[in-house]
């Protein structure tokens, strides 16, 4: 009994600080799929602390503990767990972009193992397979328990592993931070949750729930900051922040290139086919470029300038490789056209700067080489 004040207290505090992350979701003006999911997965996760919250009044017999009050009290527990582990990856493959969390098929057949855990729940009271009540009056584990853990933390590991094989991909380079930052995630609920396990009593999983949801939370703040809204990548900004850091200091073996894409012709296609079309064709243009930067030696910052211009900070080793980068870059964007059926025809024009350490220079300076190449290269397609 002596525990239940201080495990009630526990979880009421995290449910009020989960309450303040969701109302700043809720009124927050970004509506992307992972804000949904995160405000999904605050909401459940809330829950779950006010069923964390009944279990102990029941198992403090601050309550009647009827045979029927144990039942539900676990019922609500494991349940709430197991849907709030299932939004957890819903919300990881959300923010990686992950197409089949974006239709109710994918996420119906995702949603299976907590359908089954639920089943499980409901149906013990008749069957005991996943816990039942003894002479004594006591809650004991039943042949199927183990599935009430595997379930919610298989959804997390999962989400984890998932990240982590993405991050040491050969071609998602240039995406690694996102999914360290989506494979650390579930570290803090797992370690609390194990031990809550262990010491049943003690209220640790809100702790790291909080934790967690805290993190995810913030990161997603600090993409909104530094990303562009349209292309979802590298703002001016960012971009600023990077190379004043890369011009600073020069890497053994490497020299630092900056290269200024153009869209050519960009006005005719918001002339002919509007701004929203003009809208899909910088994000498939940008898409592109990124898919150019990907590599396991790759050293690539691809950022939204501006407009319709784009600039890569890249460390290579010859400017030779700059051009060929610049040609890859080309070749992606023509495909453009062919692989979705457009209209109209998409390219882009590269500049090209090296920056010489022995010279130091303004950072505004070294973009306007790059576009004074980028002018030329322009002269030169349309001669």
């Amino acid at each position: 009994m002596g525990y239940v004040i201080f495990y009630i207290e526990a979880y009421l505090a995290c449910f009020f600080l989960l309450g303040i992350i969701l109302f700043k979701i809720q009124h927050g003006v970004n509506k992307q799929l992972s804000q949904v999911y995160l405000g999904n997965l605050t909401f459940v996760t809330m829950l779950y602390f006010l069923a964390e919250v009944f279990w102990a009044i029941v198992d403090g017999g601050i309550i009647s503990t009827t045979r029927q009050m144990l039942y539900l009290s676990n019922i609500f527990t494991y349940v709430l767990l197991s849907i709030a582990a299932y939004q957890w990856f819903l919300l990881s493959e959300a923010i990686q972009n992950d197409k089949a969390v974006e239709n109710d098929p994918g996420k119906l057949l995702l949603s299976i193992p907590v359908w089954f855990s639920t089943i499980l729940c409901v149906t013990a009271y008749r069957t005991g397979l996943a816990y039942y009540v003894d002479d004594a009056g006591k809650l004991v584990n039943g042949k199927l328990y183990v599935i009430l853990i595997i379930v919610p933390f298989g959804y997390m590991i999962a989400a984890s592993v998932k990240a982590f094989y993405r991050a040491f991909a050969k071609d998602k380079y240039a995406e690694r931070s996102i999914y360290f930052t989506i494979g650390f995630f579930p570290i803090a609920p797992i370690v609390m949750g194990l031990l809550q396990a262990i010491i049943w009593r003690v209220p640790l999983l809100c702790y790291g729930a909080v934790a967690a949801i805290f993190y995810i939370y913030t990161s997603i703040q600090d993409s909104l900051i530094s990303l562009d809204p349209l292309t979802q990548i590298n703002n001016r900004t960012q971009m600023y922040k990077y190379l004043t850091q890369k011009m600073r200091n020069a890497e053994p073996g490497l020299s630092l290139f900056l290269l200024m894409v153009d869209v050519d012709n960009f006005k005719s296609i918001n002339d002919a086919f509007g701004h929203v079309e003009g809208d899909r064709a910088l994000v498939r243009i940008s898409n592109a470029i990124k898919n150019a930067c990907q590599g396991p030696r790759n050293r690539f910052f691809v950022s939204r300038y501006g407009g319709d211009e784009f600039i890569i900070v890249a460390e290579m080793a010859y400017r030779a490789e700059a051009t060929w980068l610049a040609e890859q870059i080309r070749t992606n964007v023509r495909r453009i056209t062919s692989d979705n059926n457009l209209k109209y025809s998409v390219s882009v024009s590269v500049g090209i700067a090296q920056y010489d350490f022995a010279e130091p220079i303004s950072i505004q300076s070294f973009i306007a080489r790059a576009d004074s190449d980028l002018y030329k290269q322009k002269k030169l397609s349309a001669g």
